[in-house]
């Protein structure tokens, strides 16, 4: 520096030493807060959850989203859905069509089966039984078929059963026998583990986009209509023999951010359905809902661990995790973490939280 300059220099060093501590973080008033998105979620220990979208990895918590880590598995391909039956023994496909298992709650992973198809969804009841949904892949103009597929020894044989052009969406088992499928107009059940399928709901003019298995009389179906943007939600009772629709008394915001998108419960009073617009709930069976908006970005995926504690993943990477039942949604956000935004989550409980 130039001797000229010095004591000028000097001088400006000890002004700003001064007024740093009224500054805060940094001498500009315009720097970015420390926390955008408001305080981060406070730790639930024994609340687990994995979350996939990025290539070659899970995102995986184990105390209800406060924390995160990366969890990786051994392909370069993209997690499409993810099913955890426990803390242990889990089920992932991804968007090539590799189907993977682990025991070991997703230390490592072994190839359970590669299948033509663009996959949906996988539903899980357990080590050895498993079912997941696609769609017909190949050349333009080649006719295909959208299938469900079904293991019930751990990923060694697979039986399809064939489901024409239908656009299938997702899959959803309450047990080993009670499951409910939904393409993008269509809903059908089964009874017998996948054997056989019954069409029970045709609703023209819809888009159906996911399934919720509570029990096995109880599932329900989140969609929109294309002629209004209006959410929709189906239910039954009597293990999807029937369906009737829950009245969603929300006014929008604005046109059309009311398209649901997933679709999670708890018990069969609480459901969660993820929209443009935040996060739509209801306490008491459909008969009156409310929509919370949240602070991360556009909600995706959506799972539900128990009655209070609920995770959702969302379109700009942020992590959303509620322990108060969805009254309110703090966002779990770190650079680099994730590098994609996640397309699908699953969570339990593996302990009692405090």
């Amino acid at each position: 520096m130039r001797p000229a300059r010095l004591l000028a220099a000097l001088g400006l060093a000890v002004a700003l030493a001064t007024l740093a501590p009224l500054a805060g973080c940094g001498s500009s008033g315009t720097e970015a807060p420390e926390r955008p998105f408001g305080d981060p979620p406070a730790p639930a220990p024994g609340v687990r959850a994995w979350a996939a979208g990025e290539t070659g990895v899970l995102l995986v918590t184990s105390d209800g989203g406060a924390s995160w880590k990366r969890q990786k598995f051994f392909l370069p391909q993209r997690g499409v859905d993810v099913a955890f039956i426990d803390a242990r023994t889990g089920w992932l496909v991804t968007d090539a069509g590799t189907v993977l298992a682990t025991t070991d709650g997703g230390a490592g992973w072994s190839v359970a089966e590669k299948v033509s198809l663009d996959v949906k969804a996988i539903a899980a009841v357990d080590a050895d039984t498993a079912w997941l949904a696609g769609n017909a892949v190949g050349a333009a103009g080649e006719p295909g078929v959208s299938a469900v597929l079904r293991t019930t020894d751990g990923g060694t044989t697979w039986k399809r059963t064939s489901f024409g052009d239908a656009l299938l969406a997702d899959v959803g088992f309450t047990d080993a026998r009670h499951g409910v499928l939904v393409a993008l107009d269509r809903i059908w059940s089964t009874r017998d583990g996948g054997r056989t399928w019954r069409l029970r709901k045709q609703l023209p003019m819809t888009v159906l986009t996911s399934v919720a298995a509570g029990d096995s009389r109880q599932a329900w179906v989140a969609g929109w209509g294309t002629q209004d943007g209006a959410p929709l939600v189906w239910a039954t009772g009597n293990g999807g023999a029937t369906w009737r629709r829950l009245p969603i008394d929300v006014p929008a915001p604005e046109p059309g951010v009311l398209q649901t998108r997933q679709i999670a419960c708890a018990g069969g009073s609480r459901l969660w359905v993820t929209c443009d617009a935040g996060v739509l709930s209801t306490t008491d069976a459909g008969k009156t809902w409310e929509l919370r908006e949240v602070a991360g970005g556009v909600p995706q995926a959506i799972a539900a661990a128990d009655e209070a504690h609920v995770l959702a993943t969302t379109q700009f990477k942020a992590l959303l995790a509620t322990s108060d039942g969805g009254a309110t949604w703090p966002v779990f956000r770190e650079d680099g973490l994730p590098a994609q935004p996640l397309v699908s989550i699953t969570a339990l409980i593996t302990e009692p939280t405090p």
